[in-house]
Order: structure tokens, then C-alpha cells, then sequence
């Protein structure tokens, strides 16, 4: 079974004590756990189920000064036990404790009061009374309370049906998207290296796959895979995994970093969320305040920044911010995180990731609008604000799918019943999804320079990708301005020309201060015959620079002119023509014909004859054989 238990609660309030009890399995591994009788660490358990399934337990430690720990281990409880002693009655630590798994949606819990064989029936009552204060508003308001005493078994099998029942019912994670597995332990097993833990948040994982190491992107191999201690021939989200890997050291990964599949784009350091905060703020949150990231099992120190202009967020509000992290972090659509003051002495509130890898947005923009498409339930509405909120023209269809945890093909599909969205360079064969308003702003965009440059430069064949690059609207993503060109060559508001682009009803022409240069260069080059001056040479006789007089000469040749024979020479198209005039008549008597003897029947040196048959066989008037050429037949 796919399904998570998390405890929680204050420290000595008998957790530990609860899942021996459900599961014969003691979670304290350490000597200093089982000398001082506290949890340190994680600790894990697994819970047979009928028909031999088993659930995760993940057994968090209860003392404010390892909330660190507790942090590391609550991501993806599908099923809370909220542990309350019967004889301290709610805590600090069983409220934050509760807030966190608030924050980190939990959907379900039990509150378990433990230890009732120390105190009477009066007080088991009074925790009730407690427990309902405390769950008062909350998702967990009509959660189902189990009174137990570890010690004696006393309704241990009646909070296991319970837990069993609750299970069945548990929402399953996606397996949609990559495999992710952030990293809660990592140790050395004799004789086969290195093992990592985790739960598994996405995806899934076999033997022989690929991971990387993130941060870092080292690649590791997976040698075996196993869930509860029983080797698998796979793991999916949602499941405690532990993976034997090949290609690492034991100080090469740790608590923290997170294992991806190979080659996905994981990493960042902006995300926009929507945060809450809650009471245990004590006061207002203010933007650019510094706070402490948990998400996973990472903690990064960054830097909450509230959107469309909000100054602060008092407790028990909520709002849309950005969260810019010192070091990179892994971070995917929909994952929950906490955020602790700067010193860790508190939790200040929590959140979902909305766009994982965000642009820095400019002051005053409003970003509200499009964060409330990704948030909502509307599949089409949150592709469309999701792309919306990506930087660039767009993304491709795959990398928007990973990031919504969506199929490719549902991705594409909507994207083609909705105006607001556009795929490039076509809908059969999409490199690019991309927002139709933006898209429509940044051809116009392009259409507008090009036109610039006709103007200013009417002797040019058109424009280089790397000036339409510079243009503000692209920002810099010259990916997506790629995908768009093609797309608008394909669609025939461009034309390629070389390595330009040029609006399609765009012919070069001379300017009139250029038209006596053009015509001593037409001269020139007519004058010449059959052997002309060549553009380096033209260039010193006329004092022209070169790319000045490259462009005449572009111009000369879409006029017809003359022909551009190779990259230095140009012949006068007249001249051209007689050329190959003469040698077709030529070929007709003797069928094919030397260089030697080609440069005699012209009149030419080899400098310009070898240039002149190169041409006629790309133009397809002779084709070589050896030394010789000959008449291309029809």
C-alpha cells in the first residue's frame, strides 16, 4: 500500500511507545534514545495490513530542540497520530506540532491519548475537552479521538482498525512526473555501499535506473530498491523507500539533498507560493523579512517577498509571495513547506509551491490573477496560468506536464481547445506551449524590428537572429524567439533569407545617396568580363568597406543584375549567360570538357574558372566526372 503514518506531539508523550505497540518495531535506534528514553532522530516502523500489505510509520522526535528532525520527517503523512498524554494534557510542542502538519496538508488524522492507565476517567475526558479546543476551525475538527494505554494494550486494536480503515480511504499521490526521493537518511551497508531512505514524492523507481543528486547533479545508478525491508522490483510516491546506489560515497550525500530522476530540471531559487500564516507568528510577516525554508527534508535560509504590493500578512492570513532561497532547493509544483523565523525559534507559516522555478517579479506587477488559475481546481485554468506565470515565451509541453503532475498528452490536448493557449511551432508537432497573448505581443514585437531594420538598411536582405535576440519583450529567451521565428516562417509572416529573416514583401533596394556607388560597382563588375575584380578588390579600388558594398551587391543580384558566383566573386549576369552558352555548344560536340580547356574557351585564368564550373554544377547545367564535365541530362 502506498500510504504514510506520521506521529507527532509533544516529547515523552509516549509515541514511540505507541508504534511498538501497533507494530512490535522499537523506532529508537540509537543508544543515546534508549539511554535517555527521548527520540533523537527519525524513526521508522512499517504496519502489517490485511492481505499483506504494509504502511509506512514515520516516528518524529517530541522536543522543541529537534523540531529540526520533526521538520526532515513529516513530508507526506497520509494518515496523522496526534499524540496527547493523558497526564500533561495538550502541550507547546502538540500545538506546534499540529500546526506544522496543518501547514503541510495533511488531510487526516487520529488523536491518540496515551497513557491513560496513569490517570482516571475524569481526566482522559478533560484531553478530550483539549484535544477539541485545539482541532476547533481546523481540517482535523471532526478527526475521531482513541484513548489507549501503551503499557497495558488497552484499545491498541481498536486505534489499529481504526488506522487500517482510515488508510483505505486515503487519497493515492500522483505517480505522474519524475521520480523524487528527498533523503532523510543515508548510511553505509557492509557489502553493498551506500543506502539512502526517504519517501518517495513522486514517480517512481526500479533497479538500474538513473538518478541525480541534487544540488550537485551527480548521476548515481540504483542497485536495489526496497520498501519495509522487502526487496521490490519497484516504488512508486507515497511509499517509504530505500535505495542501494552505485557511483557515490557515504560523504557525497546526506539528510537534504534529494534524489531526481536523470536529466530533469529540479532545482531553484525563486518560487511563488501561496503562504499562510498562522498564530504562532505572534505579528505580522513583512515582505523582504528573512525566513527559514523547510521543504522536503532541505532548510534553506531565503527571503519572503509579498506580491502585488502587499507590505506585510498579520496571523491567520493568507496571501500569494515569492520565496528566494540562498542556496538552490528542489521544488515542484504543489509541494508543501514551512517557514520558521531566522533563529528557528518559531514557525511563522507555511504554503504550496505555485510556479517552482519563477521569475523576479518588477515592482508593482500584478501576478494575483494568474496565481489564482495554478491554485485552482480547473485543469485548463491552471495550465493556462501556470505558462502564464513562467518567465519566456513558454515551456515545452513535457516540462509543463512534470511541473502540474499531468499527462503529456491531457497537457497538449487542452492546450488545443483553449484560445488562451498556443503550441509552436504546430499543434502535430509542439516544441513550445506557449500563452497566446504573449506570444501575439512578441510577434508584433519581431514584425516592429524587422520593419526598423528595412528601413533602416534597404540595401540588406533582412535582419540576424542575434539583433531580434536583444529585443526587450524576449527577455532573453532565445529558445522560445527561435520557436517563434520558425513558426512565423512557417505561417509566412517571415521568410528566410541566408541567415536572416525578412517581412515577406520586403525586396532590398539602393538608397538614392548610394545609387552612383551602386553603379560603379555594376560597371565594375560588368567591365570586368569574364574575369571581374573581386570584393576585396572592388572594396580598396572604390574605397568602400566591405559590408557596405556586400549589401550593394545583394541588392545588384536581386535585381538580377549580376550573380554571385562564390563568396569573393561576382559576374555580370549578361556575362553569365554567355559563358554558358558557350560552353553548352561546346559539349554538344565534344561532349565533355577539362578546366584547362574551359579556361581557353572563355578566355579566363583558373581563378575564375574553377569558381564558374562549381557554379554551373550547383546550378545544374554540368555534373563532374574525374577531371572531365559534362551536359547534366534533362
Amino acid at each position: 500500500m502506498r500510504a504514510i503514518i506520521g506521529t507527532a506531539g509533544h516529547i515523552d508523550h509516549g509515541k514511540t511507545a505507541l508504534v511498538r505497540a501497533l507494530t512490535g518495531i522499537d523506532t529508537d535506534r540509537l543508544p543515546e534514545e534508549r539511554n535517555r528514553g527521548i527520540s533523537i532522530e527519525l524513526g521508522f516502523a512499517y504496519l502489517d495490513l490485511p492481505g499483506g500489505d504494509r504502511a509506512g510509520i514515520v516516528d518524529v522526535p517530541g522536543h522543541e530542540r529537534f523540531i529540526r528532525q520533526m521538520l526532515a520527517g513529516a513530508q507526506g503523512f497520509d494518515l496523522l497520530l496526534l499524540v496527547v498524554a493523558a497526564d500533561d494534557g495538550v502541550m507547546p510542542q502538540t500545538e506546534e506540532h499540529f500546526e506544522i502538519c496543518h501547514l503541510l496538508g495533511v488531510r487526516q488524522a487520529i488523536f491518540v491519548i496515551t497513557k491513560i492507565d496513569l490517570v482516571g476517567g475524569d481526566r482522559v475526558d478533560e484531553v478530550r475537552g483539549e484535544i477539541e479546543i485545539l482541532a476547533a476551525g481546523t481540517a482535523f475538527e471532526r478527526a475521531p479521538v482513541h484513548a489507549v494505554s501503551a503499557q497495558r494494550g488497552d484499545g491498541i486494536d481498536e486505534l489499529r482498525r481504526e488506522i487500517v480503515e482510515r488508510l483505505a480511504r486515503a487519497e493515492r499521490r500522483p505517480q505522474l512526473g519524475p521520480f523524487r526521493l528527498p533523503v532523510d537518511r543515508a548510511f553505509v551497508v557492509k557489502g553493498h555501499g551506500v543506502v539512502v531512505t526517504g519517501t518517495a514524492a513522486g514517480g517512481g523507481v526500479a533497479p538500474g535506473d538513473e538518478l541525480m543528486i541534487v544540488p550537485g547533479e551527480r548521476v548515481v545508478r540504483v542497485r536495489e530498491v526496497q520498501v519495509h525491508e522487502r526487496r521490490v522490483e519497484s516504488a512508486e510516491a507515497g511509499q517509504r523507500v530505500a535505495l542501494n546506489l552505485a557511483g557515490v560515497e557515504r560523504g557525497e550525500i546526506r539528510r537534504g539533498d534529494c534524489l531526481v530522476s536523470a536529466g530533469v530540471r529540479a532545482q531553484t531559487r525563486r518560487f511563488d507560493a501561496r503562504v499562510e500564516i498562522r498564530p504562532s507568528a505572534r505579528k505580522a510577516v513583512r515582505s523582504h523579512q528573512r525566513v527559514r525554508l523547510y521543504l522536503g527534508t532541505s532548510e534553506r535560509l531565503g527571503r519572503i517577498v509579498w506580491l502585488d504590493g502587499l507590505r506585510s500578512v498579520e496571523p491567520r492570513a493568507s496571501a500569494y509571495a515569492q520565496i528566494s532561497v540562498d542556496e538552490e532547493v528542489v521544488a515542484f509544483v504543489g509541494d508543501r513547506f514551512i517557514l520558521r523565523d531566522e533563529t528557528a525559534c518559531y514557525t511563522l507559516g507555511g504554503g504550496h509551491v505555485l510556479v517552482a522555478r519563477a521569475a523576479k517579479h518588477a515592482s508593482g506587477e500584478t501576478v494575483a490573477s494568474k496565481l489564482d488559475k495554478i491554485s485552482g481546481d480547473d485543469c485548463t485554468g491552471r495550465i493556462v496560468g501556470f505558462v502564464g506565470a513562467t518567465p519566456g515565451l513558454g515551456l515545452a509541453p513535457a516540462d509543463a506536464a512534470m511541473e502540474l503532475g499531468l499527462a503529456e498528452a491531457d497537457v497538449r490536448a487542452l492546450a488545443m481547445e483553449t484560445a488562451e493557449l498556443c503550441l509552436l511551432p504546430s499543434a502535430e508537432n509542439p516544441a513550445l506551449l506557449a500563452s497566446a497573448s504573449r506570444c501575439r505581443r512578441w510577434k508584433q514585437a519581431v514584425v516592429d524590428r524587422v520593419r526598423q531594420h528595412h528601413d533602416a538598411h534597404p540595401t540588406s536582405t533582412g535582419i540576424e537572429f542575434e539583433r531580434l535576440a536583444s529585443l526587450r519583450e524576449v527577455r532573453g529567451d532565445e529558445r522560445g524567439l527561435r520557436w517563434l521565428i520558425e513558426t512565423m516562417i512557417t505561417e509566412g509572416d517571415l521568410v528566410r533569407r541566408g541567415g536572416r529573416v525578412a517581412l515577406p514583401d520586403h525586396r532590398p533596394s539602393v538608397e538614392q545617396a548610394d545609387a552612383e556607388l551602386a553603379g560603379q560597382v555594376r560597371d565594375a563588375i560588368c567591365g570586368g568580363g569574364t574575369m571581374p575584380p573581386t570584393l576585396k578588390e572592388l572594396s580598396e579600388r572604390l574605397s568602400v568597406p566591405i559590408r557596405k558594398l556586400s549589401e550593394i551587391v545583394t541588392v545588384l543580384c536581386d535585381h538580377g543584375e549580376v550573380v554571385k558566383v562564390s563568396s569573393e566573386l561576382v559576374f555580370s549576369r549578361q556575362v553569365l549567360d554567355e559563358v554558358e552558352a558557350k560552353l553548352r555548344a561546346e559539349l554538344v560536340e565534344r561532349e565533355r570538357i577539362t578546366a584547362a580547356e574551359f579556361r581557353d574557351l572563355i578566355g579566363a585564368t583558373r581563378k575564375y574558372c574553377i569558381p564558374l564550373l562549381d557554379y554551373l554544377d550547383r546550378s545544374g547545367v554540368t555534373v563532374r566526372q574525374g577531371d572531365y564535365r559534362r551536359l547534366r541530362s534533362p
